[in-house]
Formats: structure tokens, sequence, C-alpha cells
């Protein structure tokens, strides 16, 4: 029978896990000698130990309190539907995601040129420096490492592992929490929403770079949406993977075959045309995955 823990609890669990094997998975790295810093000498075994990492610290703790806490309907609470329409939505959700692509190119450029008050001006240039140097790092390991290894370790993993954590996890229980019945029936859109949201500014905080922090809100929101609208881990999984696999599929092409435009530049695309793919992007979405915003635990 299952137990019946407060959300919030659950929420909790799932934080102590990840943290307890989020040092498990860095002193592993630590103990192989998997590389960690600017030029790696051996880049799968440093792509290896990121792909450790993310299988440890936020693929793992889910499944163990899913298993805990929901046993009797693992594969209902994670939405587990393995259906071949799933996978048509998670086509679809990949449209919406490349009609959004100049929307969220507008939001990184717009985020970039944030500055802190002047008094925080030491601490600005702080961040901007660690995440400088975590792309350089990555961007590093994707130019000299074989493009399929780099897709596994760098697209599909964190994409299945940090939906698992963040939609499944900390997205299914937040919705659980502000949607309990309250006796009249009202409160489950408002807590979709809740979820939807709390989740995404969790997630994109959760990646360390608060210059990119927009981008990864407005990323972050549409997996979440498209996990309530899709009703299956495989819709937001396969648009997570495709945004991942972009990303690594230019910067490789770029950095190691010295071809193509630099992934790390603007579009430059016209408002206009922003506008118009993002309320097209909007008018796909509601009219595939609207009817299917609601609780659905």
């Amino acid at each position: 029978m299952e137990k019946k823990t407060h959300p919030f609890l659950q929420l909790l669990m799932l934080m102590l896990f990840m943290v307890v094997l989020l040092f498990v998975g860095s002193m592993l790295t630590f103990l192989l000698s998997i590389p960690n810093g600017e030029a790696p000498g051996d880049e799968a075994a440093a792509l290896g130990g990121l792909a450790l990492v993310q299988l440890l610290s936020f693929g793992l703790p889910p499944v163990v309190v899913g298993l805990i806490y929901h046993n009797q309907e693992l594969r209902s609470f994670f939405r587990a539907d393995l259906s071949g329409r799933k996978w048509l939505l998670g086509l679809v959700g990949v449209v919406v995601l490349l009609l959004l692509l100049p929307l969220n190119d507008w939001l990184s450029v717009w985020n970039e040129e944030v500055h802190f008050p002047e008094s925080l001006s030491g601490m600005e240039e702080s961040l901007r420096r660690a995440g400088q140097k975590s792309q350089d790092f990555t961007m590093l390991l994707m130019s000299r490492a074989p493009l399929p290894l780099s897709l596994l370790c760098m697209a599909l993993v964190p994409a299945v592992c940090e939906e698992l954590f963040f939609r499944a996890g900390v997205q299914n229980l937040l919705q659980q929490w502000f949607s309990r019945p309250k006796g009249d029936g009202t409160g489950a859109t408002v807590g979709v929403h809740v979820a939807v949201w709390v989740t995404a500014a969790v997630f994109s905080l959760f990646h360390g770079e608060v210059f990119a922090f927009l981008p990864r809100l407005l990323m972050g929101a549409l997996l979440g949406y498209l996990y309530v609208g899709g009703g299956s881990l495989v819709v937001n999984m396969t648009v997570h993977f495709v945004n991942n696999a972009i990303v690594v599929v230019f910067s490789w092409l770029y950095f190691a075959r010295e071809w193509g435009m630099d992934p790390t530049d603007s579009l430059g695309l016209p408002w206009t045309l922003t506008l118009a793919c993002s309320a097209a992007a909007v008018l796909l979405f509601v009219l595939t995955f609207g009817k299917r915003l609601k609780i659905s635990n």
C-alpha cells in the first residue's frame, strides 16, 4: 500500500538523495582521476565523469523516491507512457522548441546585458568569469571528443536524468502539493502552473549561470508544460534531448571542423520574425497539448 507521506517531505528526501549522490559522484570522478580542468587529457574520461555525476545526482534520486513512496503506481507516477502516440507528441514538441529558438535567443542577449549594481560589481565579475570558464570547458570537450560520445554524455544522459529529477520528481511533487483537494474541487489549474514555473526556476538556477537564467527558465517552463500536456516523460525527454543535441552538433562542427556559425553568437533575427515564430509556437502548443493541462496524478 502506498505511503501517504506529504509531498513536501518527499521533496526533502529527493533533495537529500540528490546532495548525497552528487557528493558520491564527485568523489568517484576524483578517485578515478577523471580530469575536470580547463585542458583535459582524456576527453572520453571527462565526458564519462560528467555522465556519471548526472546519473547519480539527477537520475537515481527520483527513482529511489518513487520506489519508496509510489511503488504501487510507479509507472503512472512518472508518466512513463512509451506508446507510439507519445513519440509523435514528442516530435510536435520539437517543432514548438524550434519555433521558440528566436525568442530564446532574444532572451539570451537581454539576460547577458543585465548588470548588477555597482556595489556588487565584484560579484558580477566573478559570476561571469565562472560561467565563461564552464562554457569554455564544455566547448573544449565537445570539440575534441567523438561526436557520438558527446551526444551520449552531453545530450542524451542529461536529457533523461534531468527530466526524471526536475519534471518526474520536483514538478510532480509540487503539483501534488499545490493541487491537493480543498473540498470544493478548486485549485487544480493553479497547482499545475505553480509547479511548472517553480520547477523551471529551480531547473535554471541548478545550471549555475545567472546570466543565462531567462532562456533556461523559458526552456524549463516549456518542458514542464510538455510533461503535463503530453502525459508522458517521452515528450519532454525528446525535446530536451533535441535541444541539447543542437548545441552539441553545432559546437562540434564549429570547433572541431571549423564550419558554420559560432554557437555562442546571437542569431540576430528581426523582432517581427521572433514574434511570428513565438505566436506560431503558442498556437501549435495550445492546439496539441492544451486540453491535457490538468492534474493527472
